[in-house]
């Protein structure tokens, strides 16, 4: 599967600056590499449940892929710099070093999700919580079934944090929005306030 496959490549680079196997400027380009290729791939596989092929992308869709790739890999530097002061070296242990990738992870169905808005235009989507705890709001959303335009304008979407219009901020939310062909849900999505919902229309 994709995403395991992502893991593994951020893993390994993880690890080898953890270990000294490999040093800061390594850790950077392994860390860019494969977030250009799987976050790419990431759209691409979303644009793809739309029936829109890589070389239909439009200019804006592109640039939208663009700006992704920019905004996450602007926060590699930071990594880096947690991963070396609590390397192996300096008495640190890996394990909570691979639990904070995973947000990093789990940016695959983020991006993934929103080539699906981008691409999907009106296509309608529903909201399916993933397989793990849901937060209250997640559960407040399950279900819903909006075009994907209108996912788009309300700013509300699985993973892609930070997010606070849901309880669980997004990070390890495990949500997606699925094409479907129920019906459009009547009435506006439930609105929140400081991640708890404050009105809901069926």
């Amino acid at each position: 599967m994709a995403i395991s496959n992502y893991r593994n490549v951020l893993r390994s680079a993880v690890r080898g600056l953890w270990n000294g196997a490999i040093d800061t400027a390594q850790f950077d380009e392994n860390m860019r590499m494969a977030i250009s290729r799987y976050l790419t791939e990431a759209f691409n596989a979303g644009a793809k449940e739309c029936g829109i092929k890589p070389d239909e992308l439009t200019i804006d869709e592109q640039l939208a892929l663009a700006d992704i790739l920019t905004a996450e890999t602007a926060f590699v530097a930071g990594f880096a710099t947690a991963i070396n002061e609590n390397s192996r070296a300096n008495k640190g242990k890996l394990t909570p070093l691979f639990t904070r990738l995973e947000m990093w992870v789990n940016r695959y169905n983020d991006v993934k999700n929103q080539a699906k808005i981008l691409t999907c235009k009106d296509i309608k989507l529903v909201w399916i919580y993933g397989d793990t705890i849901h937060c209250s709001t997640c559960l407040a959303l399950h279900g819903k079934v909006k075009r994907a335009s209108q996912w788009q304008a309300s700013g509300i979407q699985p993973q892609h944090p930070p997010n606070d219009d849901l309880e669980c901020g997004g990070w390890r939310c495990q949500c997606t929005l699925q094409q479907t062909d129920r019906p459009v849900s009547k009435g506006p999505l439930p609105r929140f306030r400081g991640r708890k919902m404050i009105m809901e229309v069926a």
